[in-house]
């Protein structure tokens, strides 16, 4: 019998990658313990599903996404293992020009208007009175710009034989570490530990207006929201 939409049962990678989705982020804040803090990417919110040399990408409500077959032919190249499952982003800001980088840094501290970058990543947020769009809106929008996307990889789920749900995250992390190479369109996510503060500056120049909080000994929870996985927004200064 086929597990529930959002089930943690799961027999064989196939099985995980036609039931899980990824595990939601809360916009409520709250206390989260221990905390691994992230940039919140702007970009198509995946599962990228490897089966030895097929790769499939799974959004958010589980449709599978027939393109980026350049991410793929690299995620292939970079994998250190048979059969894995991914949480990641389909996106652009990792590829971005370091010019791009230090002119929006510079134009941030010479004026409080924002640019049009700033516009499309969602750095407005409340200002004038607009609200900033939820994560999941954000992670429903498709990168739709010129040039390269690539496969930004925040989590592992499934290791060849092995489900991965609830191993702790900073275990996870270290596990992703191991699993999978890097590549120019495959990238591992950046995670710090408390204070931040040092990283907002780079964080901002490029072009993040969230991050997240998510607690280190956290288990995945398939499809569902975590409250130790929460939003917040990077400081304007």
């Amino acid at each position: 019998m086929t597990a529930p939409i959002g089930s943690s049962v799961a027999r064989d990678v196939q099985t995980a990658a036609a039931t899980w989705r990824p595990q939601r982020l809360s916009e409520k804040g709250g206390d989260v313990q221990d905390p691994l803090i992230e940039p919140l990417w702007t970009g198509l919110r995946v599962l990228a599903v490897v089966d030895g040399d097929r790769v499939t990408f799974r959004d958010i409500d589980g449709d599978a996404i027939e393109e980026f077959d350049d991410v793929a032919g690299e995620l292939v190249a970079a994998r250190l293992a048979d059969r894995l499952i991914l949480d990641g982003y389909l996106t652009h800001q990792v590829l971005q020009e370091p010019a791009a980088i230090a002119r929006r840094a510079a134009e941030a501290k010479s004026s409080d208007a924002p640019t049009m970058s700033q516009m499309w990543f969602g750095n407005l947020l409340r200002r004038g009175g607009r609200k900033a769009p939820s994560v999941e809106q954000t992670e429903r929008a498709a990168p739709v710009v010129d040039g390269d996307v690539a496969l930004v990889m925040v989590d592992i789920l499934w290791l060849d034989d092995d489900p991965l749900l609830n191993v702790p995250l900073l275990e996870r992390k270290r596990i992703l570490e191991s699993a999978v190479g890097e590549s120019r369109l495959v990238r591992r996510g950046t995670f710090v530990r408390p204070p931040v503060d040092t990283w907002l500056g780079s964080w901002r120049s490029f072009g993040f207006s969230r991050m997240s909080y998510k607690a280190a000994n956290s288990r995945y929870l398939p499809g569902q929201q975590n409250p130790q996985w929460t939003v917040a927004d990077v400081p304007a200064r």
